[in-house]
């Protein structure tokens, strides 16, 4: 999804957003009203309307609420090649034992609250904030897997050197 098409879904659905313009530091929220001529259309919580040139929009997030306390952000940025990448991680996910398997969804369970399942088809019922929970705890999983191999690896390595059993230091060079 590129930019444009993003903020037509966010104008579609009314959305909340929060997004940045060229040469401002701060950050504008409101809500999504109008694309019209490559202007977005943005009122603030305050009742003002703004409208901004698309073009000099260079971050926009949009923000759901489905209670006070959860709120997810979808970003045009954050979803481009989405569902490669999370096929990718549930083929990462799929490539580990059952055990492993089992720790990580009865963890990430206990953590978001509710069953855990991941799937081609579940993965995508999650919201982002929790896809990069999950994809975090998976890539750590692995990353610490990695990290032992090596560490057994290298272990390994070194005690197949052939290295001298003694060492002599003996004296050389007059130091005067």
């Amino acid at each position: 999804m590129n930019k444009r098409q993003f903020i037509e879904m966010t104008v579609k659905e009314q959305r909340s957003i929060v997004f940045k313009v060229n040469n401002q530091e701060e950050f504008f929220r409101g809500v999504s009203r109008e694309l019209n001529e490559g202007y977005l259309f943005v009122e603030t919580e305050e009742g003002i309307h703004f409208k901004f040139k698309m073009d000099e929009i260079i971050e926009i997030y949009a923000i759901k609420s489905s209670s006070p306390k959860h709120s997810a952000i979808q970003s045009h940025s954050l979803m481009k090649g989405s569902k490669d990448d999370l096929e990718n991680l549930v083929l990462q996910f799929e490539s580990l034992n059952d055990d492993v398997k089992k720790q990580i969804t009865s963890s990430l369970s206990k953590v978001l609250g509710k069953q855990v399942i991941i799937s081609k088809m579940d993965i995508t019922s999650y919201n982002l904030s929790e896809i990069e929970m999950i994809a975090n705890t998976i890539k750590g999983y692995i990353l610490t897997i990695k990290t032992l191999d090596i560490r057994s690896e290298l272990l390994e390595s070194y005690n197949n050197m052939e290295l001298p059993q003694k060492i002599c230091f003996e004296k050389g060079l007059d130091h005067n």
